[in-house]
């Protein structure tokens, strides 16, 4: 995924890469799925307001996305924070790849609303190049992410993240004492429905295959470090697998509670006790190991990365 940029008049635009789980949707109901805030209503406005844009061409609601293809969304400029780093962590770099140690709290990519603290935006910064996302990991979540340097590598890690063809293990610190060593998950994963869009849930009947293999490294007390290892690549699909079993991650706003905390949040209003009460001030999820294949080369490589400080358990030899 590009950049965000500032156009003409004060106007912001946001470049939307088209997944693979996404596409085929009608360009109103993928909208209503990427931007957080946008009911399928809102969308339809954009698109009649003429603020959707899109490289494979028209731009009716009813038309059909592809995967790999940008959806361009325009937004009015506002103002936001400076950037919460001026550098992030690089674990790997040469040429083409990039592999860095994402601090929690810093986006993916840009969106409407924050243009600077991202993880697109700070390496263009530091690197004083373009770079490109082959996969995204949530706000909240920490760890080790790859990027690339050139469109042409950005397509080949595309192609094998869609391919399966990356390993990725991550840690989690849940809720409770968890009674089994070893775990497999196979529940399909679909958008619950109700107040809150993106909030995934367990659904036999139209869930999506989603498969999570899970295995106990440590307990403390109410709270227990897990190791997760995701077959397939759903939306969320390690924090919902793991409401699903009863050990919520701890801090984690949106599958806690019946995401009462992601609407205070939402709403501005979530105070210091709604943090006490979630574990943590954010989901103890870390993108802890990454396998794949050099996008150009070939060559297998593998990184680990440890948890960071606010991680109250830590893996031992594992």
């Amino acid at each position: 995924m590009a950049d965000a940029r500032v156009i003409e008049d004060g106007w912001v635009e946001v470049p939307l890469r088209v997944l693979p789980e996404h596409h085929g949707l009608r360009l109103d109901a993928y909208l209503a799925r990427r931007l957080r805030r946008q009911s399928r209503t809102g969308v339809q406005r954009l698109i009649d307001d003429g603020r959707v844009l899109r490289n494979a061409g028209g731009v009716k609601a009813s038309c059909r996305v592809a995967q790999g293809e940008t959806v361009l969304v325009r937004y009015p400029k506002t103002e936001e924070p400076p950037a919460a780093h001026e550098t992030l962590p690089i674990v790997f770099q040469d040429e083409s790849l990039v592999v860095i140690d994402k601090p929690a709290g810093v986006l993916s990519h840009p969106t409407d609303k924050v243009l600077h603290n991202t993880v697109t935006t700070v390496l263009a910064r530091q690197l004083g190049r373009p770079v490109f996302l082959a996969h995204r990991l949530d706000r909240e979540t920490s760890g080790l992410m790859a990027v690339t340097l050139d469109s042409s590598s950005a397509r080949a890690l595309f192609e094998q993240f869609s391919a399966r063809g990356v390993s990725k293990e991550y840690l989690a610190v849940v809720r409770g004492r968890v009674a089994w060593e070893r775990e497999l998950v196979d529940a399909p994963l679909a958008y619950e429905g109700g107040e809150i869009k993106v909030r995934q849930a367990v659904n036999a009947e139209i869930g999506a295959n989603a498969v999570t293999e899970f295995r106990r490294l440590a307990c403390d007390g109410e709270r227990t470090l897990v190791a997760a290892k995701p077959r397939t690549g759903r939306l969320h699909q390690i924090r919902a697998h793991l409401a699903h079993l009863g050990h919520p991650v701890l801090g984690d706003k949106l599958y806690q509670d019946d995401g009462a905390a992601y609407m205070k949040a939402v709403r501005r209003e979530l105070r210091p006790a709604d943090l006490v009460a979630l574990g943590a001030e954010r989901q103890l999820l870390h993108a802890w190991r990454l396998s794949l294949r050099h996008p150009r080369t070939g060559a297998a490589l593998s990184f680990q990365a440890p948890p960071p400080a606010d991680f109250p358990l830590r893996p031992e030899a594992a």
